[in-house]
């Protein structure tokens, strides 16, 4: 790879916006993999969406707090895993409130999938933005502090 090139890609690797894209890409992915494998097996497309949302999570908050905010030690619970699943709840509420109302319209997977990737879409220059400013920068400046 010419040096430009590899230089580019390096700085792009390193930025915390491309990385949090890619911790979220992760979590979406696994979330729909999920919901449709779960309505697939015969769940309700609200309990199936709950279920995959809740286990999406695991990757999203492991990803951004070790590689992206690049936090290490114990976890805060206080201040990193109960706001981190705060914001998490919203989500699971407005998906699965939208999933739940689109099922009355149609049981089709591919429109109760689109219904939640739209509901975490709305939430996601958000999510960053609180993970950024509140949760794990605050962290941050209190270790750096002391």
């Amino acid at each position: 790879m010419p040096a430009g090139l590899s230089d580019f890609v390096r700085t792009q690797f390193d930025n915390r916006h491309v990385k949090f894209t890619m911790v979220s890409a992760i979590a979406v992915a696994t979330s729909q993999s999920l919901l449709f494998a779960f309505q697939h097996l015969g769940m309700t497309p609200s309990v199936a969406n709950v279920l995959a949302v809740t286990i999406g999570c695991i990757p999203s908050y492991t990803g951004n707090r070790y590689w992206v905010w690049g936090k290490r030690g114990k976890n805060h619970f206080w201040r990193e895993v109960m706001p981190f699943w705060a914001i998490a709840l919203v989500g699971l509420v407005l998906s699965t409130l939208l999933v739940s109302v689109v099922s009355h319209w149609t049981d089709k997977p591919i429109f109760i999938n689109l219904t939640n990737l739209v509901a975490f879409g709305s939430l996601w220059v958000f999510k960053y933005i609180a993970l950024d400013k509140l949760l794990f920068n605050v962290a941050e400046k209190e270790l750096s502090a002391a």
